[in-house]
């Protein structure tokens, strides 16, 4: 799925959010024309994602824009207060992981 289509937009709107041809747009849409690198930034920002985004398949995408602009800020931190939001993320990963283990156990055996 386009990243323009998990964002919900036609592709009129998005041509006329980054300012980019609709004819254009359709064209690097299908792969018979590739964007230059003006269009291809005008895109990215319409969209509030990377440029490099648009161009690999191996994306992976974040459908809470409120996470998303979170982890856009976290990607800007340093040092030591980076490494402190790290552990944390990787606590709270390991806790819902742990939680999850038990819950199935626990129907494993309730059945």
């Amino acid at each position: 799925m386009l990243i323009r289509q998990q964002r919900k937009l036609s592709q009129t709107e998005l041509a006329e959010k980054s300012g980019v041809n609709l004819k254009s747009l359709s064209h690097y849409e299908l792969g018979t024309s590739v964007p230059p690198a003006d269009a291809l930034k005008q895109l990215a920002d319409a969209l509030q994602v990377s440029a490099d985004s648009l161009l690999t398949d191996d994306v992976a995408t974040v459908k809470d824009l409120e996470l998303l602009r979170k982890f856009e800020v976290i990607q800007e931190l340093t040092g030591e207060t980076r490494s402190v939001v790290n552990t944390f993320l990787d606590m709270v990963i390991r806790d819902h992981k742990a939680k999850q283990a038990y819950a199935s156990c626990v129907t494993l055996f309730i059945v």
